[in-house]
């Protein structure tokens, strides 16, 4: 039986010269005395010359096959790599006596073999070490040093067709029906036709020279194998996607580990020198079990074909089928995920939460009874160090999903280009208040821009006071609006911390009480007149989140916004957790109640994630405020924020993630409510807000949060009494997702 097609490597037939004409040709050749000791070659016959004094070299008599061209190809590519990386540890050409790269030389019969010689270098072969994590993340970051170092170089020969390029798998496909184990040959076929299917987007990655090689029998360590000190073998070099030669590595680096976290290891040295993009991650999977596949099948070409050139690829071939299940049990989207983690973590990293209270202090609270360490986030998932996924189920911050791409590559375009204050013309500002404005009432028309929603509070305030004259502040029980001096005493906010309330502020009942809301308003404008104070301004949080996510009355906002209207206050609508879609019948919460306010403040999830914020404002008054107050904030609505800003508002529109929160946020309430445990009371909200009353105090809402980040899902806890269960995930949440969150509810009630 013969091969479909004509591929190097595919036949093996290594030269087959004594140790004695092997020592006399180095000698005679490259002026090198010495003893020869064979060394295993696919195709080559190789020795190493060892010598009395001084490494002596590797002295390389190639098959009667091979093309001058590749010998070429390798020679230039090894002095490319030395001039690009000096201290690279690959092997130095050994020229003739006569200053060749190669030279050649007859066999017995008259077959002709070309000879050439490489600088022996020192350290013991990678295979059959135990490798540490250490030594694997050295292994891929002396892997991306090698790639940096070929990225600009091309020769001709890198177009050989070689048997070990995947790409080849098309050529090599019907040899695995001679697999003679049924079961295994079922899946190696399967993902050899699987690759086949992924070599359109193959085509579409990253391309440069790769060694296409780089194994443990192809790397050298240390005596303490914590170091590569040597990369061998160039002979499979080709112009191909970069990610082969990662894939390589990652495939064939085995040891009592599982092979995933190998692999994970490797990936992480790599990206630490040279970053993988997004779409080489799951590449890189495809990558990973197609050189199994591969192997396998040129395994089982060879035992029909060429048995002595099988049994050097048996060791091979027998990790094939364990990996590739290793990985599709896994699943491709949770080893991507493993990886990526990977290439996010810093290695090293031990202790992280004694340094970070060094660092940080310990006043700065941690979320859960064991505190979660992220690298990466995407979409409405977040990542561990190990590739641990986790549901967000609570950051309302990333409301286009985290690691939303079109956000990040309008950041990165606009910081390449331009980043100053909003006191030179720029187009970026204009088109995003333009854009936001639009989703208002009319009247609100104007833009301040700063860079949180504390930053938008506090301006609210300042605008309210000069454009009333007043000082005083009307906002709810346990309400939180922000961390600034001043907002922060608009913020009585429950827990430990909570001070007396300050002069200037008079605060509402929840609306869940059955108070009467216009006869709570008049009682709070009442005392404030009576402190000399007035009433400049309402302010409201849609959304009522830190009153427990409340479900209000019908006109309960509109009856105190007119209360305080008539007191000549100004109504001013928190839109930093409500506003941008969440709840889902309307764009922005207030028009949810039938407010209209004079101020609307946003930051938040304003850039997903960017820090920004603004004050949206009625032309006049925010005109009343500059004509006597100079306010000016550095950053706030610089370029790139308004980029970021942009971003997200064409994502959320675009995508009608408005629709979505809406849908399922349905969803969701009736998935928690249909669980029906004593533990939990009424299901609230709007959208993707939602609040669960607990049954019980804040220990078991606490309990509860921390038992369902052990299981991978992630929530917070609000209200008065801390007893409800915060739910408000980014935008993207869909039914599959809620679908994970009421499974993991339901294990952490039982």
């Amino acid at each position: 039986m013969t091969a479909p097609l004509r591929l190097v490597a595919l036949e093996t037939s290594p030269p087959a010269f004594s140790t004695e004409a092997a020592a006399s040709m180095a000698r005679e050749i490259f002026g090198v005395d010495g003893t020869a000791h064979p060394l295993y070659g696919e195709r080559d016959q190789n020795f190493r010359i060892k010598t009395a004094s001084g490494p002596g070299i590797i002295f390389k008599i190639l098959g009667p096959n091979e093309d001058p061209g590749s010998v070429e190809f390798q020679t230039e590519a090894l002095g490319h790599i030395a001039m690009m990386d000096p201290t690279l540890p690959v092997p130095r050409v050994r020229r003739t006596v006569s200053g060749e790269a190669y030279t050649r030389i007859t066999d017995e019969r008259g077959v002709p073999h070309i000879v050439r010689a490489l600088n022996f270098q020192p350290g013991r072969v990678m295979d059959g070490v135990q490798p540490s994590p250490a030594l694997l993340r050295h292994a891929g970051s002396t892997l991306a040093r090698l790639n940096l170092a070929l990225g600009n170089f091309f020769h001709p020969a890198a177009g050989q067709r070689i048997v070990w390029d995947l790409r080849r798998i098309v050529d090599l496909r019907p040899s695995a029906k001679l697999i003679d184990d049924a079961e295994t040959r079922k899946l190696i076929e399967a993902v050899l036709d699987r690759f086949i299917a992924f070599l359109p987007d193959l085509s579409r990655l990253r391309h440069q020279m790769v060694h296409n090689d780089l194994h443990p029998g192809n790397m050298l360590v240390d005596d303490d194998a914590t170091q590569i000190t040597g990369l061998l073998d160039f002979g499979d070099m080709i112009h191909a996607p970069l990610l082969f030669d990662v894939a390589v590595t990652a495939a064939e680096t085995v040891g009592e580990m599982p092979p995933l976290d190998y692999a994970a290891q490797i990936v992480a040295g790599y990206n630490a020198v040279l970053p993988l993009r997004d779409e080489e991650f799951p590449a890189l999977f495809e990558a990973i079990i197609a050189r199994h596949a591969l192997a396998a099948t040129i395994h089982a070409w060879r035992r029909h074909n060429d048995p002595a050139g099988a049994e050097k690829l048996g060791a091979l071939s027998a990790l094939g089928a364990p990996a590739i299940d290793a990985h599709l049990s896994a699943g491709r989207d949770a080893v991507v995920a493993k990886f990526r983690a990977a290439a996010a973590a810093k290695p090293g990293v031990t202790n992280l939460a004694e340094r970070r209270f060094h660092a940080l202090g310990r006043g700065l609270e941690l979320s859960y009874q064991e505190p979660l360490h992220l690298v990466r986030g995407e979409g409405v998932f977040l990542y561990t160090p190990d590739g641990t996924r986790y549901l967000d189920a609570y950051n309302n911050v990333p409301s286009v999903g985290h690691g939303n791409r079109k956000v990040a590559q309008a950041i990165a375009r606009q910081m390449e280009t331009l980043c100053t204050n909003t006191r030179y013309l720029h187009e970026s500002i204009v088109d995003y208040a333009e854009r936001l404005t639009a989703t208002m009432p009319d009247g609100l028309d104007t833009c301040l821009f700063v860079n949180s929603g504390s930053e938008a509070n506090d301006a609210a305030y300042r605008i309210a006071k000069i454009v009333t004259g007043k000082t005083g502040a009307i906002v709810m029980e346990h309400a939180y609006h922000g961390v600034t001096d001043v907002v922060a005493a608009l913020s009585p906010y429950y827990g430990p911390f909570a001070q007396p309330l300050a002069t200037f502020v008079q605060t509402l009942p929840s609306p869940d009480t059955g108070a009467d809301p216009a006869e709570a308003a008049r009682r709070a404008i009442a005392a404030l007149q009576a402190s000399g104070h007035g009433v400049a301004m309402l302010l409201i949080d849609s959304a009522f989140v830190s009153n427990g996510i409340v479900n209000v009355p019908e006109g309960w906002f509109a009856a105190v916004a007119e209360e305080v209207r008539k007191a000549g206050g100004l109504v001013v609508g928190d839109e930093v957790q409500s506003g941008f879609g969440r709840l889902g019948d309307e764009f922005w919460g207030f028009a949810t109640h039938g407010v209209e306010p004079d101020l609307v403040t946003l930051g938040k999830p304003m850039a997903n994630g960017h820090p920004t914020g603004a004050v949206v404002a009625r032309r006049e008054l925010l005109k009343t405020f500059t004509d006597k107050i100079d306010f000016f904030s550095t950053f706030g609505g610089n370029p790139v924020s308004a980029a970021a800003a942009l971003a997200t508002l064409e994502e959320l529109q675009s995508r009608d993630l408005q629709g979505n929160a809406r849908a399922t946020g349905q969803k969701l309430r009736e998935g928690i409510a249909v669980l029906n445990h004593p533990a939990l009371g009424e299901v609230r909200g709007k959208g993707l807000m939602v609040g669960v009353q607990v049954n019980g105090n804040a220990a078991l809402a606490k309990g509860i949060a921390n038992a369902m980040r052990r299981n991978r899902v992630l929530i917070g806890t609000e209200g008065p009494q801390g007893n409800v269960l915060k739910i408000r995930p980014p935008l993207p949440f869909g039914a599959e997702h809620v679908e994970i969150f009421v499974e993991a509810l339901r294990a952490s009630l039982d």
